[in-house]
């Protein structure tokens, strides 16, 4: 037998019925034990189960693959993107992944991804539905006393609805005959014709779950500017008004438009030690580093940038004044007592709407108050994945998960009513299509001093939202300005580049490039608000496709590059030999090649052949223009 899927339907009296052998691509209409299982045969397919009863509810679907084992390259687990290349060899698959979930502290695509020997996509499969908890195990190969692959296949699991958190009513029993409907991904690929990049398999994914969801990101366009950032090179007790408004002066200058005040202006942040009591919660600016909010707003405002404002609305720690007011609203035990997570803050009870309102009045706050033009949310990873027993207040949802969305629409709702341009920025791992919606960019997560992290993180969410920000990237004073071009350039091809550094430790060369390549990418922006294309299987090229030219992007090792039309080629790899030809399919025999350095300089143009390979001198760092004739 060849592929083949196992269905389980759970009910809410406790009853399991099991579907075994179900082939893809087949039509089936099955009757078990008092539950009805329609299957269709187009991708992706539906799967649709009904308790024959409808005093009943599902309270799990749980889809098990069996596939055939293979020689495969790596494996990307599901995941929010911040994590996935930690297992990504197979033997540390087969060891170490044995079951991993979907909550509120983080929000995992449903779907595996297995490459080939040539590093493409050749196994991806996946569960398409609405958001909420999931969790997904290996089953087979089994690593007990030994790793177990006599049985010749893979067994992996994708359970909808979990134990803690069963499937949310409002799906459960939205339909009078109480059916739930979830959609079969699975896409195997044989042969180089249909070769797919991972991320490219995550972007066929995505716009399944886009369209069966109705799913459409908000577009700001002024949150695909440069941003700066105060978290990553400044210990937050030291972050002052006149830290921000002196990299304000210096930024705007530089192209960079949006500038965060992240965690630390009302008091301790995060980065203090344990000892240290945080206040996170009232949301007031603290006095000694930023006295008068309002004229630092202004100031940000005066100098050309806007104002971003970090946040974490469900966050509030036991020193902060309205921690009395709040407590009956925290996620808590049934004792009444608040559960507190690693980082030392309690949080708020999405499941609750009251709680909810709170946080978006928090949220509406920072507009009505002070004027900001957007905010960052943060910290839900750090939401205690638990059951709230809170007795001293009510859930009107079933699921923390969905509380959580029910969250983020609210703020979104009442703050872009106030700013229709409203800059919002969310973290990945409460990422995926459904959430980014609620946002205007989607940042992968801290990364600093990683570049390789900080790219495959970016480039996770590139593959479902084109809205995809960096994390903010460090550039101390002592590179060169052909490294700092690197790191840029590395940002751009990925996505939003995003800065934390004090730009008065730069050289003048340094911020020379950092200007031209702002400038540059300025320019291109409305190209950047379609999606990268990868055009080999580690991403090291990649195109961003425009009305009349394309723009491709030459990270890490590179490669050789074929073009169909008018090409900018940016160099983020250190190769200064760059082999490119044409296969445009106009009768177009030759190309001029313009070469410019990490500062813009011409340096060299020439006249080439067009369908033969040339080997062009390029700079590391710089940019080269190639135009048919």
């Amino acid at each position: 037998m060849g592929d083949y899927l196992k269905i389980a339907v759970q009910l809410q009296s406790g009853k399991q019925v099991v579907f075994e052998d179900i082939v893809f691509s087949e039509n089936y209409l099955l009757e078990s034990d008092g539950i009805l299982l329609k299957v269709g045969s187009e991708m992706p397919y539906p799967v649709e189960a009904r308790p024959l009863d409808n005093s009943e509810t599902i309270t799990s679907l749980e889809f098990t693959f069996y596939t055939e084992i293979r020689n495969y390259h790596s494996v990307i687990v599901p995941d929010s993107g911040r994590w996935f290349f930690n297992s990504s060899k197979i033997v540390t698959f087969w060891r170490s992944f044995r079951e991993l979930e979907t909550g509120v502290d983080d929000t995992k695509l449903p779907l595996y991804i297995f490459t080939g020997r040539d590093r493409n996509t050749a196994l991806a499969a996946g569960i398409i539905g609405e958001n909420y908890e999931t969790t997904y195990q290996l089953v087979e190969p089994e690593s007990n006393r030994a790793l177990n692959v006599h049985t010749g296949h893979i067994a992996f699991r994708i359970k909808r609805g979990t134990d803690q958190y069963p499937i949310p009513q409002r799906i459960a029993q939205q339909y009078d005959d109480r059916s739930v409907t979830e959609y079969v991904y699975y896409n195997q690929f044989a042969g180089s014709d249909h070769a797919q990049p991972w991320v490219m398999s995550i972007r066929d994914f995505s716009n399944y779950q886009r369209s069966l969801y109705l799913l459409q990101d908000v577009e700001v366009e002024a949150s695909m500017l440069p941003i700066w950032c105060t978290w990553a090179d400044w210990h937050s007790n030291d972050i002052t008004s006149d830290i921000i408004v002196d990299n304000v002066k210096i930024g705007t200058e530089l192209g960079i438009h949006n500038y965060i005040i992240d965690d630390g202006w009302f008091g301790p942040g995060l980065d203090n030690d344990y000892s240290v009591n945080l206040n996170i919660g009232d949301w007031e600016p603290d006095p000694h580093k930023i006295p008068d909010m309002v004229a630092l707003v202004n100031d940000i405002k005066e100098h050309g940038g806007k104002p971003i404002i970090w946040c974490a609305p469900h966050a509030v720690a036991a020193g902060a004044k309205c921690y009395p007011e709040r407590e009956r609203l925290l996620i808590a035990e049934e004792s009444g007592k608040p559960i507190i997570n690693p980082t030392q803050f309690y949080s708020l009870c999405f499941m609750n709407e009251e709680a909810r309102d709170t946080m978006a009045d928090i949220c509406v706050k920072f507009i009505e108050k002070w004027d900001f033009d957007g905010a960052k949310y943060d910290l839900f990873n750090w939401v205690p994945n638990v059951k709230c027993n809170n007795p001293n207040h009510h859930h009107d949802v079933t699921t923390m998960l969905e509380g959580l969305e029910m969250t983020l629409a609210l703020i979104e709702e009442r703050t872009r009513k106030l700013k229709p341009e409203y800059i919002v920025e969310l973290k990945q791992n409460y990422g995926t299509p459904f959430f980014s919606r609620y946002g205007t960019m989607m940042r992968a997560g801290d990364g600093p001093f990683d570049p390789e992290s900080n790219f495959l993180r970016t480039l996770f969410i590139q593959g479902y939202t084109p809205y995809a920000l960096n994390d903010y990237q460090i550039i101390k004073g002592s590179e060169t300005p052909e490294d700092t071009a690197v790191a840029i350039i590395k940002m751009l091809a990925a996505g939003i580049p995003a800065y934390s550094m004090d730009f008065k430790k730069l050289s003048v060369e340094q911020l020379d490039v950092i200007r031209l390549l702002n400038e540059w990418y300025i320019k291109h922006l409305n190209i950047f608000k379609q999606h990268r294309i990868p055009l080999d299987p580690d991403s090291a090229i990649l195109k961003a496709e425009g009305p009349n030219f394309d723009i491709v992007f030459m990270v890490n090792g590179g490669g050789p590059i074929e073009i169909a039309r008018d090409t900018i080629v940016v160099n983020g790899t250190y190769s200064s030999q760059l082999f490119v030809r044409s296969n445009c399919s106009e009768k177009l025999e030759q190309m001029t090649i313009t070469v410019a350095d990490c500062f813009g300089k011409e340096v060299d143009s020439q006249i080439y052949i067009a369908h033969a390979w040339n080997a062009v001198p390029m700079s590391v760092g710089g940019i080269v223009k190639i135009t048919h004739i």
